[in-house]
């Protein structure tokens, strides 16, 4: 039976790219028997899936879960970066740390399941490591480790135990086989509970949509229903049904079962809750507000259907790690990333393949969206105007979803086209991510500015980044108001620039103190911080006045923003006041 799998909300496309993406890797790896190989099929609208495939589908699920999550060659890598930092006998020491912090820490983890002398003997001998001339020894260990811990049965185990906490509960929390009292089953046992939780539901459910269109007499559907007397949706059809007759059942189904808000011509005997979507799913007794025609035992329903599909959802996404806030405030978090598009299929699954090749580089979130604005036609200005990035951060144990969507209107991607490449130079790396992803999110990232220009005071960085991140933020503003040529506001901005730079060296060579040059910038970023224009000014032409300088009209643009707004006023002659007071090597201001 071949049923259609239509794209909709983000979250079953991000299902149907990890469906595929699995059976193709089945398919690769001979999972999948040569008679199914064309059951699932990539159509303009989303897939078109042949059921008959179905059983085979949980062990590629795992098989490929796996692979991608191998704390074998993860644990391996790591361990082959240090070898080549260890053999410096200058950094021996703070690399072997580092070595003996793997192998105790995996090799605990081994031996709670596998007792294995030979590892407990590695893990001991470890200890006695302390020099360089100890090298021989230290690469003898690394390399039996790197064998025990390859060994098929300890990767399979220390991988499942991986990707189900730190993967797919923050997606499901503890349903099926990703309860803690599934913990012992090995690749059979989850294929087997896949199968009965997810796979088994949809056959179901699918046969009796086909008999309740085909069948001519009520004997029919009783049947199948008796045939699968365990399924509980069937338990309650069949009380609900006796003695009904086939015109009473079809329009019981008509009026009294829900059909999926999904997949919407399918039934639906279940809801759409956390244990089935836990970054937005709601738990039943608690989705008051949620209720689909008052109903409160099924307030949102869900097909079997679209909650197999959306197992997937983890294989869709790109799984990542991110840092979220600034300087000390920074907490390192596991994210899943999707980029939605109202573009076929086709084009939203190679756009994901592409991210995730992306995100493997660790190229930076500026490069990304450049290469997949540049990746569409030039004609399909619609596909880029209705072009987002979504990632969302969830931890199931604590009830809490950080979800960001990420726009790219047209103005944003005509941006991003002409200067993506000029972000690169505002370092560090965590700044340049918030700059970005606030623009995204349609916010202004001035508030970025500030924190880097405190942090270049505070920590004598160099001041060229914030000064591109000025220059960078005005030509975002420019192409918002449908500017295109920046030959004379960039102009404009090197000029505060430029007038900062000499102030500074006017300073410097009256005072002959570096420390009074922090003193102002520091005056003069709170004022622009707060906005307070008198202030600023006030402090503008005193220092001017001081320096016995003129006072360029350019400034005026502080109190009419005529040409530019006073952020940007404000924060480009304060790097340029801070550019070349550090030792640093700087990079060109044309850049």
């Amino acid at each position: 039976m071949k049923v259609e799998l239509h794209m909709g909300e983000w979250m079953i496309n991000m299902g149907l790219v990890g469906l595929y993406r699995v059976f193709e890797y089945g398919r690769k790896h001979e999972i999948i028997s040569e008679e199914h190989k064309h059951s699932v099929t990539v159509k303009p609208w989303g897939i078109e899936l042949d059921t008959e495939v179905l059983p085979q589908l949980p062990r590629a699920y795992f098989l490929y879960l796996l692979e991608e999550y191998s704390v074998a060659r993860r644990e391996c890598e790591r361990l082959d970066a240090y070898i080549e930092q260890v053999k410096n006998e200058e950094q021996f020491k703070n690399h072997l740390t580092a070595i003996k912090k793997v192998i105790s820490d995996t090799g605990k983890r081994i031996l709670k399941y596998f007792p294995n002398p030979e590892l407990e003997n590695i893990v001991d001998k470890m200890k006695e490591i302390k020099k360089y001339d100890h090298m021989d020894q230290l690469l003898e260990y690394i390399h039996a480790f790197k064998n025990i811990v390859n060994e098929e049965k300890i990767n399979e185990k220390l991988t499942f135990n991986y990707f189900k906490a730190a993967i797919l509960q923050s997606f499901f929390g503890q349903v099926s086989f990703l309860n803690v009292s599934k913990n012992s089953l090995d690749l059979d046992g989850h294929e087997e509970e896949f199968y009965k939780s997810y796979v088994l539901p949809v056959i179901n459910d699918l046969q009796l949509e086909c008999a309740l269109r085909d069948s001519h007499s009520i004997e029919e559907i009783s049947s199948l229903l008796e045939k699968q007397s365990e399924y509980q949706p069937f338990k309650q059809l069949k009380r609900a049904w006796k003695k009904k007759t086939l015109e009473e059942v079809q329009e019981y189904i008509k009026t009294e079962i829900n059909k999926c808000l999904l997949f919407n011509e399918r039934l639906a005997f279940y809801n759409f809750e956390e244990m089935v979507f836990s970054p937005i799913g709601v738990a039943k007794d608690n989705a008051f507000n949620f209720s689909w025609h008052f109903d409160s035992q099924q307030p949102k329903p869900l097909s079997s259907l679209a909650k197999l599909v959306l197992l997937f959802a983890p294989i869709g996404s790109t799984i990542y790690y991110k840092n979220e806030g600034i300087n000390e405030q920074t907490e390192r978090r596991l994210y899943a990333g999707f980029v939605q598009t109202d573009a076929t299929f086709a084009e939203v699954l190679q756009k994901n393949n592409h991210f995730r090749e992306l995100k493997k580089k660790r190229e930076p979130f500026n490069k990304i969206v450049s290469q997949l604005v540049q990746s569409v036609k030039k004609e399909s200005e619609y596909v880029i105007d209705h072009l987002f990035f979504l990632e969302f951060f969830s931890d199931y144990s604590s009830k809490k979803t950080h979800l960001h969507y990420y726009h790219l209107p047209m103005y944003l991607a005509y941006y991003f086209k002409q200067y993506a490449d000029r972000l690169d130079y505002i370092k560090p790396y965590d700044y340049r991510e918030q700059f970005v992803q606030s623009v995204l999110r349609g916010a202004d990232p001035i508030h970025v500015i500030y924190h880097y220009l405190r942090d270049c005071i505070k920590n004598e960085r160099s001041t060229n980044g914030p000064y591109i991140a000025v220059r960078e933020r005005n030509r975002i503003l420019q192409f918002k108001k449908g500017v295109r040529d920046m030959a004379t506001t960039d102009k404009r901005v090197t000029a505060l620039f430029m007038q900062g730079r000499e102030i500074r060296d006017a300073i410097i060579r009256s005072s002959g103190s570096e420390k009074k040059v922090t003193s102002i910038a520091y005056r003069l970023l709170n004022a622009a911080k707060a906005g307070n224009r008198k202030s600023f000014m006030d402090t503008l032409m005193r220092i001017y006045m001081s320096t016995d300088r003129p006072m360029s009209p350019i400034f005026l643009n502080a109190l009419h923003e005529r040409d530019l707004d006073f952020a940007t006023v404000a924060n480009a002659f304060i790097a340029g006041l801070l550019a070349n007071q550090y030792k640093e090597e700087q990079e060109e201001v044309q850049a």
